[in-house]
């Protein structure tokens, strides 16, 4: 296998001191050979900054002053990145055990991916697990549909983000990652890793939470500009059916039995 690629990470964080060590160790422990982790605090006045300097000496920057917005802070991490593999995760999400580990290796045995994303844990306030989602291979056009990506379990190369843009649309509040995710189906490869591999935090100030209903508008202004327009009710309704069918004959197949050992074999798990 080729050395290992680094993987910068890039958390922007406001005020979430109450899980933001959970995150920050979720991503120091994963101890990954090739790892720059970079955190954009927004100017927190909870107890966030302390928590941060705990952790100072084992971050590659940090930094705690106003910005402007979610959108700009990520940006800032990410003009700063060097890593050949990129991720954001935000202040409430965590890693899972071994993440790193295999997103690193997979990219490092499959040079035409240019993104992976995984399956997800969902958690509580109290980290308690909720539920677990599976996700299914990438489709072409899946995205027309809003089927989008687990964005803490998400991953791509810095060269298909220079192809893209390398920036975030800080004008968006929500759908930030699906807009990301357009652009990025344009230039790369997307594939999924039947692992799980990362955990949201559905709690009652996520941004998910807060902001549905304008979420709703800019993922169909999103959809609208890169497929041309948002699909009908009906088209949305059929496509879940015909992708509900798929997954059950995917499964019964066994192919995403073997897609989870051949991953597994191949990071030595």
């Amino acid at each position: 296998m080729n050395a290992w690629p680094k993987i910068s990470i890039v958390t922007p964080s406001y005020n979430q001191g109450k899980f933001l060590e959970e995150t920050i160790l979720s991503v120091l422990s994963q101890e990954y050979p090739n790892l720059e982790y970079i955190i954009i605090d927004g100017g927190s006045t909870d107890q966030s900054v302390e928590i941060i300097r705990q952790y100072a000496d084992r971050l590659s920057y940090w930094e705690s002053e106003r910005d402007r917005g979610f959108g700009h802070a990520i940006n800032k991490g990410f003009s700063r990145a060097t890593g050949e593999i990129l991720c954001w995760l935000n202040s409430d999400d965590v890693l899972l055990p071994g993440a790193l580990l295999t997103v690193g290796k997979y990219f490092a045995r499959h040079a035409d991916v240019g993104l992976v994303f995984s399956d997800r844990h969902v958690i509580g306030e109290q980290s308690d697990l909720l539920f677990k989602r599976k996700y299914f291979f990438y489709l072409p056009g899946q995205l027309r549909f809003a089927k989008t990506l687990p964005q803490e379990c998400t991953f791509w190369r810095r060269t298909a983000f220079d192809k893209a843009g390398p920036y975030l649309n800080e004008e968006l509040k929500f759908a930030i990652d699906l807009e990301l995710w357009c652009r990025l189906s344009k230039v790369t490869t997307f594939r999924h890793i039947p692992l799980f591999l990362g955990a949201f935090r559905d709690q009652p100030l996520s941004k998910s939470t807060t902001l549905l209903d304008l979420g709703r508008t800019e993922r169909q202004a999103i959809i609208a500009k890169y497929f041309e327009r948002y699909p009908s009710q009906l088209a949305l309704k059929v496509y879940q059916a015909w992708l509900t069918t798929l997954r059950r004959v995917y499964r019964l197949l066994g192919i995403e039995s073997w897609k989870r050992k051949k991953i597994l074999n191949e990071s030595g798990q």
